[in-house]
């Protein structure tokens, strides 16, 4: 598992992930409040495909700009994960395909397992994962990584690596973005 955040994250991972869409990195934004409840913003950037046929191109097109994008399906079942979607959208910056969400939760734990104890939040990764930027502090086991904020710092931040870019193997989705 390349990064625990795969699993059940926000609105676009969950979906992109399980297709063939990959994207290069992703950054979160997150305002905790003390009871649990909050706001988190996503932004997956430089989306592509990795189809192998016309056929996935077809129904990676399709996932993202349909489903993800406009469908009411997508809020349901992100609602179904604790993740209640207040906005999202696809658009191109520095000639990449973006995609960008928030969403409000009602637990922290449903925002990647982020954990609040102690006077401290943090996320705990595998060692493996490639944590390019953050505003709190990264630590380092032997079994995993973890990224730190005292309580005190709002919004917690924390970009990763989701995917090296591979320009050769990927799809480019950014002609069949329509505003």
């Amino acid at each position: 598992m390349k990064l625990k955040m795969y699993l059940g994250t926000m609105l676009l991972l969950s979906v992109l992930m399980n297709g063939c869409l990959v994207g290069h990195r992703i950054a979160y934004e997150v305002k905790p409040e003390k009871d649990g409840k909050g706001t988190a913003t996503v932004t997956y950037y430089d989306i592509r495909s990795d189809a192998s046929n016309e056929q996935e191109f077809q129904e990676d097109r399709k996932s993202l700009f349909e489903y993800m994008l406009k469908s009411d399906q997508f809020a349901a079942d992100l609602k179904k994960e604790g993740k209640n979607i207040l906005s999202r959208d696809i658009f191109i910056e520095d000639n990449q395909l973006v995609g960008k969400a928030e969403y409000s939760f009602n637990d922290l734990g449903n925002v990647e397992g982020l954990a609040h104890e102690d006077g401290f939040y943090f996320l705990t990764l595998a060692l493996d994962d490639s944590v390019l930027a953050t505003n709190g502090e990264v630590i380092k086991s032997a079994n995993y990584k973890r990224i730190i904020w005292d309580e005190s710092i709002t919004p917690l931040k924390f970009e990763i690596l989701t995917e090296p870019a591979d320009e050769a193997r990927l799809r480019d989705l950014k002609p069949f973005l329509k505003k």
